[in-house]
C-alpha cells in the first residue's frame, strides 16, 4: 500500500485529482449502497405507542427520496409553467369601526 502511495505522488497533480475523486466517489457510493440495503424497500410499523395498539408506517429511505424529487420537479414546473394568479388566506377579517 505504502509503494502505491508512493507511485501516485510522483503522478501528475491532475492524475492524483482524478484517483482522489474516484476513490471518494467509490467508498461514499458504498456507504450509501450499504444504508439504503439496511432498510426494506417496502413501508414497514416501526413507530409504536406505549400500550402497543397503533403503529405508524415510516416510508423506505428509497422511496422517501424519489417522492421528494418528483416533488421538487412538480414545484419547479409549477412555477414555470402555472399561472400568475396568487391567492391569500390570512384568516383575518376586516370590518368598518365607529369613529
Amino acid at each position: 500500500m505504502l509503494e502505491h502511495i508512493e507511485n501516485m505522488r510522483t503522478k501528475p497533480e491532475h492524475i492524483r485529482r482524478r484517483y482522489a475523486f474516484l476513490v471518494s466517489f467509490s467508498v461514499t457510493s458504498v456507504i450509501f449502497l450499504g444504508w439504503m440495503a439496511s432498510y426494506g424497500l417496502k413501508s414497514s410499523p416501526v413507530i409504536t405507542d406505549a400500550n402497543g395498539d397503533s403503529t405508524q408506517k415510516v416510508e423506505a429511505p428509497l422511496s422517501s427520496m424519489t417522492a421528494s424529487v418528483f416533488n421538487a420537479f412538480g414545484d419547479i414546473k409549477g412555477m414555470i409553467f402555472g399561472s400568475n394568479k396568487t391567492e391569500y388566506s390570512a384568516g383575518l377579517e376586516v370590518t368598518a369601526g365607529k369613529r
